[in-house]
């Protein structure tokens, strides 16, 4: 198995596959990312890159089986890797019927939109498709209470990200589990959307998705893009 992506949640899943006894081939992470100390103390083999669909092509000849798994991973894989043979699967922070693209943003979206539940998405990675809209495999839902900040919802999708990863590893390695396509009913969200978001958000909604509290030294591209989009409305 390799595993693309970075972070506490990147880790968690290696340390977890690792005490089940499944094999953990490589690493691909981003140069200098904060899992590598962790990373090391497993003894896996870490490919450090800002570029994975070009670089991971040269530690698939480390594969043991067909499982490439995208968890808390920033890049988008392009059809170049995704049709050289192993199977693909990204854990993706939001319920992808309605909240795709960069995770942070997404939570930002449904805190202003009013949304009362979000989630986590386990979903296959698939050539042609657009970003996040591969077949999904599971979905962990949570509530969106009334006075739930940007900490909340982050933290609780966190942990939802973190156990459907828990849930389905093992199926996914014994190839017993079941797929399918979920209707999509918006674009992927991104930082250019942040204007719009803030701009059509009530102002309680709005106070309530910009309250990142420790998340701040995370995400300081969503802070900055929000304190200008509301500095300006």
């Amino acid at each position: 198995m390799i595993f693309i992506g970075g972070g506490s949640l990147l880790t968690q899943a290696v340390s977890y596959s690792l005490t089940l006894g499944l094999r953990v081939d490589a690493v691909c992470v981003p140069v200098g990312d904060p899992s590598i100390p962790r990373l090391k103390k497993n003894n896996v083999f870490i490919l450090q890159s800002n570029n994975p669909t070009t670089e991971v092509v040269k530690i698939l000849d480390r594969l043991s089986d067909k499982i490439v798994f995208s968890v808390n991973n920033q890049f988008i894989l392009g059809d170049s890797l995704l049709t050289l043979g192993p199977n693909y699967y990204n854990i993706h922070n939001g319920l992808v019927q309605n909240y795709r693209g960069i995770g942070e943003v997404c939570i930002f979206a449904a805190i202003c939109n009013g949304e009362t539940k979000y989630g986590a998405t386990l979903h296959q990675i698939q050539q042609g498709q657009k970003v996040d809209s591969g077949r999904v495999i599971d979905q962990i839902q949570f509530s969106i209470k009334p006075k739930d900040d940007f900490y909340v919802v982050m933290k609780n999708s966190l942990e939802a990200c973190q156990k459907i990863f828990e849930i389905n590893i093992q199926r996914i390695v014994d190839n017993k589990y079941f797929s399918n396509y979920v209707e999509l009913f918006n674009t992927a969200y991104s930082y250019k959307d942040i204007g719009r978001i803030c701009a059509a958000s009530e102002p309680g909604r709005l106070i309530r998705a910009s309250s990142f509290r420790d998340f701040k030294v995370y995400f300081p591209k969503l802070v900055l893009a929000v304190d200008a989009a509301r500095f300006n409305q």
